[in-house]
């Protein structure tokens, strides 16, 4: 197996082609297209030059394997390290190579903190678990994706005093939506705030690619938090949460509660029969409404991030 530097020209879509093949392989639902990927670039890769930071894998015939990119970001004091291997490659020793290559690469660039996250079950059926291990290497962070899978069709809201509920399909008020989500999400172990360019950017291409649909809570006319849903039309039986967040001044009102309940309101009557979302292992009351929903964890899509150095 050959590993090169990326090919402007080239390499691109092909990798975008291995990178799809391998979340369709950890959930379904899960795509990226190329105006995705060059979106990444743009909010978590500003720095980023393909042609420098990216490696390929190839097999002697040119038919790409798998790829690793340093993702760096003008915003964040680490950079982002990607490897993807096609599914097939999961237990073999190309992951360890593209790792070592990589790994080559930054020292060259000098560069600060790297974060890496990886699904738990390729991590712990391949080699790369063992080179971890000689490093000395121990997770940071843990990411449950969890599953809703016995839906009470017949749930109602209970209301908070003083708070109502706005369905929206579209919005224009980003500078509330950036607002709730960099107080709410302020906590998280690799937090940076967002522009309300970015979000904008973002929603964008979410909107023209997913079944997408707001709830906000509002008090008065100010937004106080928000819960995002989406469906991808490709697999319009399984909705996800994409994102539930409320203002830290307005916690233990019960606000989360209800707009995660309209949220899956919304996905039932959408023809969902399973709906997912993601959290953070250390956020308990997070993981305790969501079990009280009936959510329950998704081992297998669990995902673990190392600091390399």
């Amino acid at each position: 197996m050959l590993i090169r530097p990326f090919n402007v020209k080239n390499d691109k879509t092909r990798i975008i082609e291995v990178w799809n093949k391998v979340l369709k392989n950890i959930n379904p639902t899960w795509t990226i297209n190329e105006e995705e990927f060059d979106m990444a670039l743009v909010v978590e890769g500003d720095h980023t030059d393909l042609s420098r930071d990216c490696l390929i894998a190839e097999d002697n015939k040119g038919e790409i394997k798998g790829f690793a990119c340093l993702f760096k970001s003008s915003k964040r004091d680490s950079w982002w390290l990607e490897i993807k291997v096609l599914p097939q490659y999961f237990k073999s020793n190309l992951l360890v190579k593209l790792y070592e290559s990589i790994l080559d690469l930054a020292n060259k660039q000098n560069t600060p903190q790297i974060r890496f996250t990886i699904s738990k079950y390729i991590f712990l059926d391949s080699p790369l678990r063992f080179k971890f291990k000689d490093m000395g290497l121990k997770p940071v962070h843990y990411d449950f994706w969890m599953r809703m899978g016995d839906i009470d069709s017949h749930w109602k809201p209970n209301v908070p005093t003083g708070i109502k509920f706005q369905k929206q399909n579209e919005f224009n008020d980003y500078d509330s939506y950036v607002e709730i989500i960099n107080d709410a999400f302020s906590e998280h172990f690799d937090f940076r705030p967002y522009t309300e360019k970015e979000f904008k950017s973002i929603h964008k291409v979410s909107w023209k690619e997913y079944d997408v649909e707001y709830w906000f809570a509002l008090e008065g006319n100010n937004p106080v938090g928000i819960c995002h849903i989406c469906i991808n039309p490709e697999v319009k039986h399984v909705g996800t949460i994409n994102t539930l967040g409320v203002l830290h001044s307005y916690h233990h009102n019960g606000i989360g509660s209800s707009l995660l309940g309209l949220g899956i309101q919304s996905l039932i009557e959408k023809g969902c029969t399973t709906i997912e979302l993601g959290v953070e292992a250390k956020n308990e009351k997070a993981l305790g409404l969501y079990k009280k929903f009936g959510f329950y964890e998704v081992e297998s899509r669990t995902q673990i991030t190392y600091t390399i150095k």
